[in-house]
């Protein structure tokens, strides 16, 4: 009877140091990363070509191009983030983008008429995380920039 209390006394006590360092939030809200030497910053994203289902989305991605040549900076993926909902995440829907000459072009797809819908630049960045750039709103055939909507409230 007391291994079976010690047994289960163990068990309780890995699962609770499991589940509380199981709970760490690895993405970055913030639009910069700063490291020591290395920063990166993703703008707004830029919403065109609005024909739904799809729509064109263009951000400027603000990075010291030594720090990914030395390897200080490792981007692993990155692209547009979008929901109906505010604050899209990587778990929201999603596209990766193209680069050229520090761009990111994605296509938005499957939107429907009618719907607002906010989206955001991501970079995923090894070892930091995923960081995002201002959210905009969006809707079939209007833009607006949220942080703009909200200053006016």
């Amino acid at each position: 009877m007391k291994i079976r209390k010690w047994f289960n006394l163990i068990l309780i006590s890995c699962t609770l140091a499991i589940g509380h360092t199981a709970c760490d939030n690895d993405e970055y809200n913030e639009s910069t990363v700063t490291t020591p030497d290395v920063d990166l910053a993703l703008n707004a994203p830029v919403i065109s070509e609005i024909n739904v289902p799809t729509a064109k989305a263009v951000t400027d991605v603000q990075v010291n191009q030594k720090d990914i040549d030395s390897g200080k900076i490792r981007v692993m993926a990155y692209g547009f983030c979008y929901s109906n909902t505010p604050t899209p995440t990587i778990y929201d829907a999603t596209v990766k983008a193209t680069m050229s000459d520090k761009t990111m072009i994605a296509t938005l797809t499957e939107l429907e008429n009618n719907t607002i819908y906010y989206v955001r630049a991501f970079a995923t960045i090894y070892p930091q995380g995923v960081i995002y750039s201002p959210e905009v709103k969006m809707e079939a055939d209007t833009v607006t920039d949220s942080s703009e909507e909200e200053a006016a409230e």
